[in-house]
């Protein structure tokens, strides 16, 4: 019953956020909005989804959460210039360290006790993988801030070194492949941005060509060795049955509502389907909880609907963030390509951007509401 004034509560907040972020920040905000379409109508088919949910009440309750997610994050990036919204990101990273820390000290719980995850460290989140996953982004953060040109006070170095090495041992402590790769991934980002802004000025168009062979050469040893790459993490080449479970999603159910999917938030929240997938897929020990690819959820929940200009407005912010950083030459601006890369990456292996929390959608909208204001002008870098 309590369901039935939700709609009608969650409108009187919408509007009152609206009317404070006007004030606060005024027309800007909604001109900011205005210069992306593609996220407009990602937002409107989430909405309408409601008319076509599977699971109705589900739906509603996730919308509720996307809403005030994606409010939130398109506030920061407009309230705030570029470096401090990689203060308000850095302060929410150390809350979340901190609090695992304590977690991992002083409650049992923190540590995993069923098998196949006993002795992994989930701590302030749900599961190893969502620890791992969001540790590494930290940890990376942090790696940012350390390599950061600006002339800072020694505390301030201390401080992110410090909590650098915290992270550190997170990310390790979850024992998680997907977090362990993400870590490398955003390493390697890192001090390859670090590099070419530090000797752009020696290199030759005949080192960007090498560079660029040598990932292709590296990126191709991978693929045609997957398996023992992801033995060396103790997984197997199928992604610890993460394979079958997508082929299974795409060629079984997306093709069944192609156009529009289940509605946004509704499958995975069904518990009968958990178990159906379970029993298809041969999981013994636990149901399946979604797809563990944030971008086939998409795909399942939204459709095609959903998914095209979800596309369109992460391309264009892909192309835009790492415009701007190469054209800048700017150490801040490579936040916003991390971050992207980051989404891009921890999406792959893990469903964070409509099934297990909301800040992973939060540092989206973040990106692509700060990419778009310096294409601008109004985000100032200095």
């Amino acid at each position: 019953e309590g369901w039935a004034i939700m709609p009608t509560v969650a409108l009187v907040l919408v509007l009152i956020v609206g009317f404070i972020i006007l004030k606060v920040i005024g027309v800007d905000y909604f001109q900011t909005w205005l210069r992306n379409p593609a996220l407009i109508i990602f937002v409107l088919v989430a909405l309408l989804s409601l008319s076509w949910s599977v699971y109705f009440d589900a739906s509603l309750y996730k919308i509720i959460l996307f809403v005030f997610a994606t409010v939130a994050g398109s506030y920061i990036a407009v309230a705030y210039d570029l470096k401090g919204v990689i203060k308000v990101v850095t302060w929410a990273a150390v809350v979340s360290i901190v609090l695992s820390i304590l977690i991992l000290i002083f409650i049992p719980n923190g540590i995993m006790q069923n098998v196949p995850y006993v002795g992994s460290w989930r701590l302030l989140f749900w599961h190893r993988n969502h620890t791992g996953d969001l540790m590494a982004y930290f940890n990376a953060l942090f790696l940012f801030r350390v390599l950061s040109p600006a002339v800072k006070p020694l505390r301030v170095k201390i401080f992110d070194v410090a909590f650098y090495l915290l992270s550190l041992v997170l990310v390790f402590g979850a024992r998680s492949a997907t977090g362990i790769v993400v870590f490398g991934v955003l390493h390697f980002i890192l001090l390859v941005g670090f590099a070419w802004l530090k000797w752009r000025h020696l290199l030759k168009p005949i080192h960007y060509y090498l560079f660029a062979a040598f990932l292709l050469i590296m990126g191709i040893v991978f693929f045609l060795n997957v398996g023992f790459f992801f033995g060396l993490l103790g997984r197997s080449a199928n992604l610890t049955g993460r394979t079958p479970l997508w082929r299974d999603l795409i060629f079984n159910f997306w093709t069944q509502k192609p156009w529009l999917g289940y509605g946004y938030g509704a499958l995975w929240m069904q518990r009968d389907f958990r178990y159906l997938m379970m029993e298809r897929q041969g999981w013994s020990l636990f149901p399946v909880f979604f797809s563990d690819n944030g971008f086939i959820d998409i795909l399942l929940n939204l459709g095609l609907a959903g998914f095209i200009p979800f596309a369109a407005m992460f391309f264009s912010c892909g192309y835009g963030s790492f415009r701007h950083a190469i054209s800048s030459k700017n150490w801040e601006v490579f936040f916003l390509p991390l971050t992207l890369m980051y989404v891009l990456v921890g999406n792959l292996s893990y469903s964070f951007l409509l099934e297990v929390d909301q800040f992973v959608w939060i540092l989206l909208i973040i990106t692509v509401f700060a990419t778009t204001r310096l294409s601008q002008g109004q985000n100032r870098t200095a």
